[in-house]
């Protein structure tokens, strides 16, 4: 046996590499052994590889469903035998396949339970306070909205609103570009204002002649209501008092005047 062939086995830094790469140490040394010593019967991996006989067998099977080894018989006996080091390529390029097919299928999971349990039970409230922070509310609000979701909201006010008015302006890009359908429902005196006017033909607005519970805009399972005077809001999430105020919106706007 050549002074190479020697260090091979005596090199921690192969075994080392190959358990990094996913094997476990037995199968590392018994790879190894092999690689030096070619076909040969266990007692001999044994010997090389300091893997005890009672466990190098179940060794010898990983290693060849892993694609790293094989046997032949000669004489009945097994004679075992590492494939070339090239197949170390096919062994971490089936790890990687294995791992991307558990990301996508870890991806279905996550947006299924998201869907189907965590987002049904989870109930939360947070409070923003000022302009900047009330864009993020709305932000979350509509995070999870596609095409063709609708917005509901209430707009308490009899005209323009100092400070709410030049917000929904401003925001009112974003919400297009969601692809959103917009309902809001407000006063009578709002319907006859001159602001009225200068709300986008593609807004759906209502009217009624009685008093509006305040700033709210409802959305899927959020709610977010808004003390304009403070600039204040809060934001809940729950799938019940979303529901509770979906229904409430839709029947109102059933009676409300166009």
């Amino acid at each position: 046996m050549s002074e190479n062939q020697d260090n091979l086995i005596v090199d921690k830094n192969y075994a080392e590499q190959l358990t990094n790469l996913g094997l476990t140490q037995g199968e590392a040394k018994v790879y190894l052994a092999m690689i030096q010593i070619g076909p040969s019967r266990v007692g001999k991996i044994v010997e090389i590889s300091g893997v005890s006989q009672s466990k190098v067998y179940n060794v010898l099977d990983r290693l060849i469903l892993k694609g790293l080894a094989s046997y032949n018989l000669q004489d009945n006996i097994k004679h075992f035998q590492s494939l070339e080091p090239s197949r170390l390529h096919e062994y971490i390029q089936r790890k990687e396949d294995e791992i991307r097919r558990q990301k996508e299928g870890l991806a279905q999971i996550i947006d299924d339970l998201s869907k189907n349990v965590y987002a049904t039970k989870r109930s939360t409230s947070e409070i923003f306070a000022g302009e900047r922070s009330l864009r993020s509310a709305y932000m979350t609000l509509l995070s999870d909205s596609k095409k063709g979701d609708i917005l509901r909201y209430f707009y308490p006010y009899p005209d323009a609103h100092e400070n709410a008015t030049p917000f929904y302006s401003r925001f009112y890009k974003y919400q297009i570009s969601k692809g959103l359908i917009e309902r809001g429902i407000v006063n009578s005196d709002f319907k006859n204002s001159p602001h009225f006017k200068e709300i986008p033909k593609d807004v759906k607005l209502r009217h009624v002649n009685f008093p509006l519970p305040g700033t709210i805009d409802i959305f899927t399972d959020k709610l977010l209501i808004i003390d304009w005077k403070t600039i204040t809001g809060i934001l809940i999430t729950s799938s019940e008092i979303a529901g509770i105020f979906v229904d409430y919106f839709d029947n109102i706007w059933k009676i409300a005047q166009r």
